[in-house]
C-alpha cells in the first residue's frame, strides 16, 4: 500500500512526501531492491542526487544485473554535471532502450555532438512511439525546445506513462519557462492548479 502511495505522490508531484514513505519502507525492508530503486527515483526528482545515487547502487549491490539502474546513476550524474561518469555508468546499462534514451545526452554534454545526433538518430528509429517523452527529455537536456515539445505533443497523443513523473523531472528544466510548457501540463492534467485540486491525505505510518 505504501509503494502505491508513493507512487501516486509522485504523480502529484508531492516529493517530499513521497521520498519520506519510501525511506520508510527501505528502513523496514533494506534489501527490497524495487523500494531502494524507487526511492533513488524520488530522491532524483527531489534534487537529492547524491542520496539518490546511494540508493541506486545499493539496490545494485544486492542485484547487479537489474536493468536501468545504470542508466539512473548515469543520468543523475549528467544532472549533477558529471558527464564523464555518466558515460561510465551508461555503457554498463544491461537495458538497452534506457542505454540509448542515455547515450545522446552524455555525448552532448560532453561535447561530442556529432556522436549525441547519431546515438539520437538511432534512438528515434528504434523507439520513437514507446519512448516519445524520453526522446522529449532527450531534446529539452540538448537546449532544442522546439524538437522537445514537438515530442512531447507526440507523447501525448501516444498517452505515454512517462508523464506521471513530468512534475520534477529535472531533464525539462531548459523548457520549464518556455509559454508552451503550462498549456502542455494543462493538457495532461499536471498544472499546479490541477493537481492543487486533488486531495490525497498521507497515509499514517506504522510505530
Amino acid at each position: 500500500m505504501l509503494g502505491s502511495a508513493s507512487s501516486f505522490l509522485v504523480s502529484l508531484g508531492r516529493l517530499d512526501d513521497a521520498r519520506v514513505l519510501l525511506e520508510f519502507v527501505v528502513h523496514r525492508d533494506p534489501v527490497n531492491v524495487t523500494t531502494l530503486f524507487n526511492l533513488g527515483n524520488a530522491q532524483r526528482l527531489s534534487g537529492r542526487y547524491d542520496d539518490a545515487i546511494d540508493a541506486y547502487r545499493t539496490a545494485l549491490s544486492l542485484s547487479p544485473d537489474r536493468g536501468i539502474v545504470h542508466a539512473q546513476i548515469g543520468t543523475t550524474l549528467l544532472l549533477k554535471g558529471d558527464a564523464a561518469g555518466a558515460l561510465t555508468e551508461l555503457k554498463q546499462e544491461k537495458s538497452e532502450v534506457w542505454q540509448m534514451i542515455g547515450l545522446p545526452m552524455a555525448y552532448y554534454a560532453l561535447g561530442r555532438k556529432a556522436d549525441s545526433d547519431a546515438a539520437l538518430a538511432a534512438l528515434m528509429e528504434k523507439y520513437a512511439k514507446d519512448g516519445a517523452y524520453n526522446i522529449a527529455y532527450v531534446y529539452a537536456f540538448r537546449s532544442d525546445p522546439d524538437k522537445a515539445f514537438e515530442w512531447l505533443d507526440k507523447a501525448v497523443e501516444n498517452h505515454d506513462a512517462g508523464f506521471s513523473q513530468i512534475i520534477g523531472e529535472r531533464l525539462f528544466q531548459k523548457i520549464e519557462s518556455d509559454p508552451r510548457w503550462l498549456p502542455l501540463l494543462r493538457k495532461i492534467g499536471k498544472a499546479p492548479g490541477q493537481l492543487a485540486k486533488i486531495q490525497f491525505k498521507m497515509p499514517p505510518l506504522p510505530q
